[in-house]
């Protein structure tokens, strides 16, 4: 907390340093030049009087003078800090009623919310984005298998980053209004992809995710007294967002897999991995041999490399164990070893690998969302999908259970039984 603090409110002096001359034709000509005190002012005199001796002759006549008069209100606040560091605070104000209010709210918040509140008045928004990229948007850090600090996936956000920034830029934090950040949503929302593409709400949505964490971080830091996103209606509606439902077909997949040859062949395994396991991409990329129990037929994910921090063990297919054991015999054996080989990424293979096979809209990632359907329609409890998936939330797993044709058709005929039971046993009357 901030010690000694004390303020007052004064009216600032003005001083010029100024010459009256008469100019080679004998009109009157003024000089003036504003000065920090009335010594400088003199000083400023002298120095004008003499270039114009030099300019005009020893004859000219000149005249210097010093001139003050009333400026602005000003209300001072001084503290110490908890380094001990002395801070001299002012703000201007138009007259002295509101340099008199103005020193009313500045030791109000040394009192409420200390010596951050202060510099909070002028942080800028790119001030705020470069501190909170520095603590927060960062390569993750470990400590005996935990992420401690950072992000592993840093470079998404680091992108949003950038696009608020160029909004907000020099805006001060404080200035910021609920209004404000609806203008940008409509904004973002109105301009195209760089492929002239709309935008998605998702995407938009992302922005504002990261935008809402640093105002939330700017108010813990006590640099703002409350985030805008509370002053108003919900600014971010994951209801809003479409959702994608893309499961692939099983015939389908065996287009897809017939493609994987040649330059393409590293994708079959990674297919099939990720369609038998639900596992994340990242998951899929970082696994090493280390990581594959072929006695046990089990893939262990590390907790370093899952997106919930924590480790989990997926079952083998019959097609994942021997596709892997294909990729063992013919890798170097060694447990640090990546299984799939990819240090960088798959998007240009996969895209042309889906184009060959006539399968459109379709991501990587929808091979995770094609798992879990299919574990569902096996029969499996949704509990055990969710240890199997890594989903620690009911609500985040629902997002990936994905009811086709066959399941709709599924509980359509589960009803007509429950039904028609029901009907046998307490009479058609009873049934409305």
């Amino acid at each position: 907390m901030a010690k000694d603090r004390s303020g007052y409110i004064y009216q600032e002096k003005i001083y010029f340093g100024a010459v009256e001359y008469a100019d080679l034709k004998g009109n009157r000509q003024s000089v003036k030049k504003r000065a920090k005190s009335l010594n400088q002012a003199t000083e400023i005199a002298e120095n004008i009087a003499n270039d114009l001796r030099k300019e005009l002759g020893d004859r000219a006549k000149l005249s210097e003078t010093t001139i003050s008069q009333k400026g602005d209100w000003v209300a001072r606040v001084t503290y110490t800090d908890v380094q001990g560091k002395r801070h001299n605070i002012k703000r201007y104000a138009e007259n002295k009623t509101d340099a008199k209010e103005e020193l009313r709210r500045l030791l109000r918040q040394l009192d409420d919310r200390g010596e951050n509140a202060i510099e909070g008045d002028k942080l800028t928004f790119k001030a705020l984005a470069e501190t909170y990229e520095e603590r927060k948007i960062q390569p993750a850090e470990y400590h005996d298998d935990r992420k401690v600090r950072g992000l592993r996936s840093y470079q998404t956000p680091r992108g949003y980053l950038r696009t608020l920034v160029s909004y907000f830029g020099s805006r001060r934090v404080k200035s910021i209004t609920h209004s404000d950040i609806e203008q940008f949503k409509q904004d973002r929302l109105k301009a195209t992809l760089a492929s002239g593409k709309a935008r998605t709400i998702a995407s938009a949505n992302r922005e504002l995710e990261l935008l809402r964490a640093m105002l939330r971080f700017a108010v813990r830091q006590g640099w703002v007294a409350r985030s805008p996103f509370e002053m108003g209606s919900p600014l971010i509606s994951k209801a809003d967002e479409v959702r994608r439902e893309r499961v692939l077909s099983h015939e389908e997949e065996a287009r897809l897999l017939s493609v994987c040859t040649g330059r393409r062949a590293h994708l079959r395994a990674l297919l099939i991995a990720a369609l038998d396991t639900g596992a994340r991409r990242g998951e899929l990329f970082k696994l090493t041999w280390g990581d594959v129990d072929f006695e046990n037929r089990l893939i262990n994910l590390r907790a370093t490399t899952t997106k919930t921090q924590r480790g989990r063990a997926i079952g083998m297919t019959s097609r994942i164990a021997n596709e892997l054991q294909q990729l063992f015999e013919k890798s170097t054996k060694d447990v640090d070893q990546l299984v799939f080989g990819i240090t960088d990424t798959i998007k240009t293979a996969f895209a042309s690998a889906c184009k060959e096979a006539g399968i459109e809209s379709f991501r990587f990632h929808d091979c995770r969302h094609t798992a879990i359907t299919r574990m569902i329609q096996s029969g499996m409890a949704a509990h055990l999908i969710m240890k199997v998936s890594g989903h620690t939330q009911p609500i985040t797993f629902s997002r990936y259970v994905n009811v086709d044709d066959q399941t709709a058709r599924q509980a359509a005929s589960a009803l007509d039984t429950f039904n028609s039971m029901a009907m046998t046993a307490n009479g058609p009357e009873s049934v409305n």
